[in-house]
Order: structure tokens, then sequence, then C-alpha cells
């Protein structure tokens, strides 16, 4: 873990704002309407995960691992991550990238090994397609409902280290297939609430997640927001020294800017 990793953060964090002053509102735009333009969004996100479960990694037995979202800072290495979205009408397309590198301690002891962490390195990426079963006739209050149905790709590494151990790397993949909904519901002018849920298999035994969001409209085209995420994903294949296990749960709070045209 870098020990500047609190102080980059910070200027992540600094440069959103600075963005945000810096940029028109620009000419009135209503990005809720039901027409046949095309409507887009972008949103840049931190999601400050914690994770807790069990990982298998290659000639050692499973590995209990938790770490919770306040212990991050210091052992977060990267992450990037953003969502895109296209709406024409009540049809839209939606693409979420996802990268975390985190050192996360066992939480059990291995035999003749202390202090021992796991490199968990992780890649995710999902894209659906949504269509808005309901909306409401209010612009300047938007709400909607939408179904969605897509895939989802993860990649996933996981190492053993300490002073006197690192093993190989133990990596897998898959693609699942995901279905969910979301909603908008407004809390005044300003203000409204969101909600994301979904379920997705095939590559996975099972895997579901969860969020809300409080967003904030703080200009025509800008919103910021701020909420919880937690994903649940249950990954078992394979048997003996073959087995490949990624038993883990992440659970966090998340900030998000999101600019819209």
């Amino acid at each position: 873990m870098k020990k500047d990793a609190r102080g980059s953060w910070i200027s992540v964090a600094a440069g959103l704002v600075l963005a945000l002053a810096a940029v028109p509102a620009g000419a009135q735009t209503d990005t809720a309407a039901m027409d046949d333009e095309w409507h887009f969004t972008l949103v840049p996100y931190v999601w400050f995960t914690g994770l807790e479960g069990t990982v298998s990694v290659r000639g050692l037995p499973e590995v209990p691992v938790d770490q919770s979202f306040s212990d991050l800072m210091k052992d977060f290495d990267i992450g990037l991550q953003g969502r895109f979205e296209a709406r024409k009408n009540r049809s839209g397309l939606a693409l979420d990238l996802m990268y975390v590198n985190l050192g996360v301690p066992v939480s059990g002891r291995l035999e003749g090994q202390a202090n021992l962490n796991v490199d968990v390195r992780q890649f995710l990426t999902e894209g659906f397609a949504f269509y808005r079963v309901r909306n409401g006739n209010r612009p300047d209050r938007p709400s909607y409902v939408d179904l969605l149905a897509g895939a989802r790709y993860f990649s996933t590494s996981a190492q053993l280290q300490n002073d006197a151990l690192e093993t190989s790397k133990q990596s897998l993949s898959w693609v699942d297939g995901l279905a969910g909904l979301r909603f908008r519901a407004p809390l005044g002018a300003r203000f409204s609430l969101l909600g994301h849920g979904d379920v997705a298999g095939l590559g996975s035994d099972f895997t579901w997640k969860l969020s809300g969001d409080l967003a904030f409209r703080a200009s025509d085209r800008w919103y910021l927001g701020a909420g919880w995420q937690h994903m649940d994903i249950d990954y078992d294949s394979g048997e003996d020294r073959d087995r490949k296990l990624f038993a883990v749960a992440f659970d966090g709070p998340r900030v998000w800017a999101a600019y819209t045209w």
C-alpha cells in the first residue's frame, strides 16, 4: 500500500469539486424527456468497498478474508470506476467498468505462517439494456422504474503474501447473465432517491447486488450523489488442488458525480 494513498483520494475528490465549479450549466435541456432524441449520462464514481468471505489460492487451503471499508485507505492500491448510459425514448443501454486492487489481511491463521495478506485484484464490466416501464410526468422532478437485462464479466486474481511467502496467483474469470430493476423517486425539487437491484448466474453459482443512493441536482447537467452498495459473489469450480473458490461479499459506501447531455 502506498503511503500517499489518502492524499491521492483527497486530490481526486478536490478535482471533482473544481471540475463541477468550472463547467457552465449550459442551455436548458430535459435529459429525462421521453422523446426520440438520444440522452446520455457519464458517471465517474468511487466505491469504498470492504470485503468478507473465502478465496482459494493455488497450493494452499481456503483462505478467509475480512476487511471493512474503514480499513480500506491503508490497504487500497488503485481503483478505476465509471458508468456510461445512452437512452432514446423508453429504451437504453448502459456500460459499467470497475477495477480494484486491494491488499487484505487473512482473518484466520495458516499453519506456520503469520501476518499473511491476500492481494486481490478484480476487473468487472457489465453491460445491460434497460426499458422504462414507468415514467413520471414531472420533467422538473423525474421519476422512473427500469427493467434491466444483460451480462457481467468478472476477472479476479488472488495471491498470498508475507515476508517469507509469496504464492503463485490464482486467476479466474467468468461471464454471468443478469436481470434486475432500478428506480428513481423524487424528494423535493433537487433531491431524489435511487435504487438498483439485480441477480446474476450461469458463470458463478449465484451473484446478487443491491445499491441505494441520495442524488442532488447541482445544475441542469450535473448531479452529485452518495450511497451504499453491496455485491455478494458465490463462485466455486473444480476439486482438490484444481478448485477455484471465490465466495466474497463486497460492501461499502460510494460517492459519484454525473454529467448529462
